[in-house]
């Protein structure tokens, strides 16, 4: 069965554990990240890994190596919690397309 990985931001990483991603991976150094990255790719059941842009600055190097001389797993990157673009609501209708579940984030209108 194939399964999802992610290295992200704390905030991120837990926004996709809770949707059940169990390899989800909050990283806040380049050296934990190459060292989560590790443990994902030694997973043979996984087959894709999710890595917020700011993960993906300190492991480009690695990545453009691990793209080369494999298929998969496939690393793509995500925006996250302070990336560039607006993720809250990208991010949860990744998760909503992936999981099938959907994540409202924020307070809900009392009428």
């Amino acid at each position: 069965m194939a399964t999802i990985g992610v290295l992200a931001d704390r905030e991120t990483a837990t926004y996709f554990k809770i949707t059940g991603i169990k390899n989800s991976h909050s990283v806040s150094s380049k050296e934990e990240a190459e060292k989560k990255l590790d443990q994902l790719l030694q997973n043979q059941e996984i087959s894709l890994i999710f890595i917020t842009e700011d993960v993906n600055e300190w492991l480009r190097p690695i990545i453009n190596r691990i793209k080369r001389s494999r298929e998969y797993p496939l690393i793509t990157s995500i925006s996250g919690k302070r990336g560039k673009i607006p993720s809250t609501d990208q991010l949860a209708d990744l998760v909503k397309k992936t999981v099938g579940i959907e994540i409202k984030i924020g307070k809900e209108d009392s009428k």
